[in-house]
Formats: C-alpha cells, sequence, structure tokens
C-alpha cells in the first residue's frame, strides 16, 4: 500500500516536472521573438533632424529624450532622432551622422514638408513642426485609422502585415530603424566643445523597402543587430510611408532586448 503511495506521488512530481520544462522551452523559444502593432489609429512619428556640432541641438534632444518618461511612448507616439552629417565641417564630426539622415531630410524638403532644411529641425507626420522653438506642447495626434501594422522581430528576422482600412494608397515605403537610448558623448571640439551631450532615441541603423497591394501588404526583411552602438536599450521602429508624398501612413514601435 505505501508502495502504491510512493509511486503515485512520483507521477505527480514527474508530470509537475515535465509541465515545468515544457513551459521553459516554450518561454526560451519566445524570448528572442517579439510582436509589435500599432492599433487602427494612426500612431505619430516624430522625426528630430540633429547633429552633435550644432550648439542649437541639444535642447532639442532634451526635450524628444522627455518622451521616455511619457505614457504615450510606443502606443501613440514614436520619437527618432537622425544625427545629419552636414555639420561635420565645423570641427567635430557627429560619430552618430549618417549621410542618409542628411538625403532623408533633403526628400522632406523637396517633397515640400518641410520649408527649409535646418536643425534642430522636427517633422512630424511628414509635416515641419516649429512649436518647439516656443515651447509649445506636442501636437494631438491625428484622430485617422488608417490600419494595424504589426511587425514581428526574431533573430535578425522582420516580418510585416498592414491590414489598411483606407485602400487608396496601393504603394508604400517600408522603413525600418534601430533606436538606441542612453548614448553620451564627450564632444572635444565644434560649437559643443567641452559638453557631454547625451543622446536618446539615436536612429543607429536603418532600412526600406517596398510594401504593395499585390503581395497582400506583406514584407519579410532581414534587419539584424550586429554591431550596433552599445546603448542602455534599443528599440525597433517599423513605419510605412506614402511613396508619392513621403507623409507616413502608420507607424509602430518597441523595446527590443538584445
Amino acid at each position: 500500500m505505501h508502495t502504491n503511495i510512493w509511486v503515485s506521488k512520483l507521477k505527480i512530481v514527474s508530470s509537475l516536472i515535465c509541465v515545468f520544462l515544457t513551459v521553459i522551452s516554450v518561454a526560451t523559444l519566445q524570448a528572442g521573438q517579439r510582436h509589435l502593432q500599432s492599433g487602427q489609429k494612426q500612431v505619430q512619428l516624430i522625426e528630430l533632424y540633429t547633429s552633435e556640432g550644432c550648439s542649437s541641438c541639444p535642447s532639442a534632444d532634451v526635450r524628444i529624450s522627455q518622451l521616455l518618461a511619457d505614457d504615450s511612448l510606443w502606443v501613440s507616439r514614436i520619437p527618432m532622432a537622425f544625427h545629419v552629417d552636414y555639420w561635420d565641417y565645423l570641427g567635430w564630426k557627429d560619430i552618430f551622422a549618417n549621410s542618409k539622415h542628411s538625403r532623408r531630410q533633403r526628400k522632406h524638403h523637396r517633397f515640400g514638408n518641410v520649408r527649409s532644411v535646418y536643425t534642430p529641425g522636427f517633422v512630424i507626420d511628414g509635416q515641419e513642426w516649429t512649436g518647439f522653438f516656443n515651447g509649445a506642447d506636442w501636437p494631438i495626434a491625428k484622430s485617422t485609422e488608417p490600419g494595424n501594422l504589426q511587425a514581428i522581430y526574431k533573430e535578425g528576422e522582420v516580418d510585416v502585415k498592414f491590414s489598411p482600412l483606407n485602400k487608396n494608397i496601393t504603394s508604400m515605403k517600408l522603413q525600418m530603424a534601430w533606436l538606441g537610448v542612453g548614448l553620451e558623448t564627450e564632444v572635444k571640439r565644434g560649437e559643443n566643445g567641452g559638453l557631454t551631450l547625451a543622446h536618446n532615441f539615436v536612429v543607429l541603423r536603418s532600412k526600406s523597402g517596398q510594401l504593395n497591394s499585390e503581395d497582400g501588404y506583406q514584407a519579410s526583411l532581414t534587419f539584424d543587430s550586429k554591431n550596433l552602438p552599445r546603448a542602455e536599450k534599443y528599440a525597433l521602429v517599423v513605419w510605412l510611408e506614402d511613396s508619392r508624398t513621403r507623409k507616413p501612413v502608420q507607424a509602430v514601435g518597441g523595446w527590443i532586448e538584445l
């Protein structure tokens, strides 16, 4: 009788161990995967064009960094800081600057989204925003509902799917960016010489692709995080732009553990 009791107990313990190991296995499989969804309502996309060589830019970096403590982050607002390279000649080469970022800002100008190219320059939802210079609050997010944008990240691969509510946009530019948070630079020369600058939401790497109605608004792209500059935290941002205007259609973003 006692033997049967011990056998029953061992069976229960064995079953619990199997369940525990199964849970651990599932958790391990999902640990490197992140599923991001925007929801139907349009997520506000905030672009800051900035430079370590510009004396007016640190205050703009502080302003965008305040969104770290804002409940709207990743839910209804996504900030990105594009460091441009056209001020590097002033005596300090911005280590985060990229000529792609400068070209992106100039494209905004060419498409009529901004009146001129300058730093610090804010572009919100594809439209120049000068409220920063008079201390205005962030603009209220649009109430439009373009549809749900999904991005699944796993081991350097990003699967994107868009379920549009508006069928008028048939061809969209797909954009992705790795962002870094908690970055610091000791500036030795130039207009900010002697300062230690703190940076957040810095675009460290970007990639573009195409998302067409013919393929069901789906795409799979390789977008790895190898050799990114060291940061306290990383985030992945995926957004769609109208190919005709370069204005954002929908965006999604969130923290990624690397």
